[in-house]
């Protein structure tokens, strides 16, 4: 009878134990998304990354710190974009943050994009993050459920003219289970990994979006210097090798004139451009750098340092 009893009780024992090592499960992401790599369409957009604000009351610099290191992360992986770190930004992001607090007029602002040669920055703020927890309680056996819940707005500025060209919003929830039986199993405490993996499934259908949309936005060059030879104008454009410049790539050169403004508001519209002429990449110069014919549409036109270029097949969209 003692040893039918010290049986059963070995048994119960084991069972508890087995029981407590399933009952903290690790947190499981209830949304799983994947970046496919994308085909590089032309040249590599120039793209710099804002920190992000966070805006909910958790984790602050730890959950901005995050979703910058994601979003560099997946975007260099895409293999499309030619990334700017964040310290590259600094000037800019202050200037930016003083437009947007309206502390600075945008027109009388510096050119932002003479400032590090971006002409996209990616704003992003984590505007809501939460913990909720759900339990059942039948005495003996309890149950607990952790939920963590996470939202991440992204903008896609275009830098030459401060509008936003592409704006999307994420949310990602993860759980984690916990149960315990006669005061044996897992004993609830936040995990932070729980905000890392809510975070990253926010992200997650965020950047193929915004891989996809931002690389249908039209490229757009700048000339950086001029020569002569044999007659012929030869432009350096400021995209070589490394950012997937193609030779024998058809290009349109524009000239800014100066900034078109509302009659009455006074707010920025836009710029008055003048189409000079097309320009046909024919080598490589350096990592940086191609060499472009200039063809003028007039004989009296010539190019300059400064003058802007877009792909043929994006010629009339604005600048």
């Amino acid at each position: 009878m003692r040893n039918r009893f010290l049986a059963l009780a070995i048994v119960f024992f084991l069972s508890i134990a087995l029981f407590s090592c399933e009952s903290a499960k690790k947190p499981t992401s209830l949304e799983q998304n994947s970046l496919t790599q994308a085909n590089l369409s032309g040249p590599k957009k120039r793209v710099g990354i804002f920190a992000f604000k966070n805006k909910s009351r958790y984790g602050q610099d730890k959950l901005t710190r995050a979703a910058v290191d994601i979003l560099y992360t997946e975007l260099e992986k895409s293999g499309i974009f030619d990334l700017y770190e964040r310290a590259d930004l600094a000037e800019l992001e202050k200037e930016f943050d003083l437009i947007e607090a309206e502390k600075v007029n945008p027109l009388t602002a510096a050119e932002p994009g003479k400032l590090v040669g971006v002409q996209f920055v990616i704003i992003g703020s984590i505007t809501q993050f939460g913990i909720k927890e759900e339990a059942i309680d039948y005495g003996l056996y309890k149950k607990k459920k952790e939920i963590a819940e996470t939202t991440v707005d992204l903008r896609v500025v275009d830098i030459t003219t401060g509008k936003v060209a592409y704006a999307d919003s994420g949310s990602g929830t993860v759980e984690r289970e916990l149960k315990r039986f006669l005061g044996f199993g897992g004993r609830a405490s936040f995990d932070e990994t729980m905000a890392d993996k809510a975070l990253r499934s926010a992200m997650g259908q965020l950047i193929s979006n915004l891989v996809k949309r931002v690389d249908e936005l039209p490229w757009q060059g700048r000339v950086a210097e001029i020569d002569v030879s044999n007659g012929k104008q030869i432009a350096y454009l400021d995209a070589g090798r490394k950012s997937g410049m193609p030779l024998n790539a058809k290009l349109v050169v524009y000239r800014v004139m100066g900034k078109i403004t509302h009659p009455e508001t006074d707010a920025f519209l836009g710029y008055k451009t003048k189409r000079i002429g097309s320009a046909l990449v024919f080598d490589w110069t350096g990592e940086d750098l191609s060499l472009a014919e200039f063809i003028p549409d007039s004989a009296k036109d010539k190019v300059q340092r400064g003058d802007i270029v877009v792909l043929e097949k994006d010629a009339g969209k604005a600048l």
